[in-house]
């Protein structure tokens, strides 16, 4: 995979998109002119789960998601060596969006604190690290179906990671990627979602990049006309030598507190040695 820009290409990829976009949007309501409140769609999020959502948010509207409070802990034994990993995040994926046109918004997103401390069990040493996370800015691209009661919704979303860290809680490449999220709703408020994202990573020696996949199923189910539960199964492997498949099966519900607040939480098991052993979170959003 090496000596290959994908970053070029994936540069390349969200200007195409986002012009295509514009050009055909709908001319009545933009980020200049914003939809009016009787005719916003239900309020929609990318969160808790790791399958994100394909729908965009309205026109002009802003709109920030974030973990209130997370903790994630990892016990993984690799090569003769046994480290146990725990993090703290508050503020953790801290998403902000901006509603460009009715079938397009651009998102900010990154961990505003973490703290992870890595205890190496062969030798008895200890890492703390603290800090900022990277950023991600993203374009969301609905495709078709822009509301949950759609029968079907697609959209493309293409990003680049930029090395905002602090205390190496990144790494210092930028990265991209493409993913691609969709919905199917059925009756009894009943619904199969699912995507597939591509990832183009740095390599191990910083000489170039390699693609990481990521797919993922999730069943969601209205309980109450606020309140929704989901299982989600996410899985992840980096085209490199020695990598492993990273895995999780993750519960989650969110509850709807007005037309723009709402809530939720969620929970990871690791399936796979190398992801997290759990992962639990919880947090809102909040629309303006």
């Amino acid at each position: 995979m090496k000596n290959i820009n994908y970053l070029n290409v994936g540069y390349f990829v969200i200007v195409q998109l986002f012009t295509v976009t514009i050009s055909h949007a709908d001319e009545t309501y933009s980020i200049f002119n914003p939809t009016p409140d009787e005719r916003l769609r239900p309020m929609t999020t990318e969160r808790p789960s790791r399958t994100d959502s394909p729908y965009s948010i309205d026109a002009g509207q802003i709109q920030i998601e974030a973990n209130i409070y997370g903790f994630a802990r990892n016990d993984d034994c690799h090569n003769n060596s046994c480290t146990e990993t725990k993090r703290h995040t508050i503020g953790g994926s801290t998403n902000f969006r901006i509603g460009l046109t009715n079938n397009t918004d651009i998102q900010f997103i990154t961990d505003l604190y973490q703290h992870q401390t890595i205890n190496d069990r062969s030798d008895s040493s200890t890492i703390r690290q603290q800090g900022l996370g990277d950023t991600t800015i993203r374009l969301k691209i609905n495709v078709i179906g822009n509301n949950p009661s759609d029968t079907f919704s697609l959209a493309v979303l293409p990003y680049v990671t930029l090395p905002t860290h602090q205390d190496d809680l990144g790494n210092n490449e930028v990265e991209g990627g493409l993913g691609l999220p969709f919905n199917i709703a059925f009756a009894n408020n009943w619904n199969i979602g699912g995507m597939t994202q591509f990832n183009f990573i740095s390599e191990i020696d910083g000489s170039g990049y390699d693609i990481a996949y990521a797919n993922s199923v999730i069943v969601g189910k209205g309980l109450t006309d606020k309140l929704s539960a989901y299982g989600e199964y996410y899985t992840y492997k980096a085209d490199q030598s020695g990598a492993e498949w990273e895995n999780t099966l993750g519960f989650g519900s969110i509850y709807q507190l007005s037309k723009k607040i709402s809530v939720d939480a969620n929970l990871q098991f690791g399936t796979t040695n190398t992801a997290d052993d759990v992962n639990l979170f919880f947090g809102g959003a909040y629309r303006f």
